[in-house]
């Protein structure tokens, strides 16, 4: 029996938990809030959908922790958006805080289950859950990078252009571009990156949040542990001395599959890259002694 669990019933949870109905082959799927009536109400709709869509899961949606007993993997994305007025040391403070509430009440229920954060500073969130779980490292990561990578490959899209670059370090502006293998004329790798930076503010100012793209992210890694796929997805996890870091939580290639993380993936950075990649370790870290 495959059961999914979500932590955080709002847009991008109850988004997440649609994409993961729709992608992954699951027997049930759960929402929790603080808000029951909104987790109730949401499980409602996505119990339809199910059946709409040929699915055969069961979709229930409730306050109660337990019930999200003998789940595979659990999404947090449980925590509060930035307010104006709201620093972002502010709302890492917050959102720490929560976190670290929703792992107690996680592992009293499901202490096996794999860990897959989305609430926002995102790195910051991870190891915050891994300090709180007492887990392995494979079995807490991050959405991050992965959600990064998809912006940058749409980009590279419009233009026509096949690459396997992708985007590591934090999902923040101090963001790491890996050009890939295959050298490409004519690409404004500068405007690309800024514009991959500058998409997430943009959609925000347009329409408030963003839901699908995370989602879709979200989708990818649960369907890649529940299926046991070793698929090369880039995601926020602890490192312990790749490319020469450690004790520090922050996006990069990994393996993914039924253990979470199989394996992180070294890849060849050029010197430059390597220097902003520990830049970016260095901010985390900041944020991280400043909670």
């Amino acid at each position: 029996m495959v059961k999914i669990g979500f932590v955080g019933a709002g847009r991008i949870g109850s988004t997440s938990a649609y994409a993961t109905l729709y992608d992954v082959d699951c027997d049930e799927i759960v929402l929790i809030d603080l808000v029951e009536d909104l987790a109730v109400g949401e499980a409602m709709d996505l119990g339809a959908a199910a059946i709409a869509t040929g699915k055969s899961a069961i979709v229930e949606g409730g306050s109660d922790y337990s019930l999200l007993s003998d789940s595979n993997v659990i999404v947090i994305s449980a925590g509060i958006a930035r307010k104006p007025g709201m620093t972002r040391l502010d709302l890492t403070r917050t959102n720490a805080n929560i976190m670290c509430d929703v792992i107690k009440r996680v592992n009293e229920t499901v202490p096996d289950a794999i860990l897959v954060l989305v609430t926002n500073p995102v790195d910051v969130m991870t190891y915050v859950a891994y300090k709180a779980s007492g887990k392995a490292r494979n079995e807490v990561l991050g959405m991050g990078s992965s959600h990064d990578t998809a912006r940058l490959k749409e980009q590279l899209l419009r233009l026509n252009v096949k690459s396997d670059a992708l985007v590591i370090g934090e999902h923040g502006d101090s963001m790491t571009l890996i050009k890939g293998q295959k050298e490409i004329e004519g690409v404004d790798w500068n405007k690309i990156v800024q514009t991959t930076k500058e998409k997430g503010m943009e959609i925000i100012r347009r329409k408030s949040a963003t839901y699908y793209a995370p989602a879709s992210c979200i989708a990818k890694i649960v369907k890649a542990i529940v299926s046991d796929e070793d698929a090369m997805i880039p995601v926020s996890v602890v490192l312990e001395g790749e490319y020469g870091l450690r004790d520090v939580a922050i996006g990069v290639p990994a393996l993914i599959g039924k253990n979470g993380v199989s394996s992180v993936l070294e890849y060849d950075l050029t010197e430059e890259e390597l220097i902003q990649l520990k830049r970016s370790a260095d901010i985390i870290k900041g944020m991280l002694k400043s909670i």
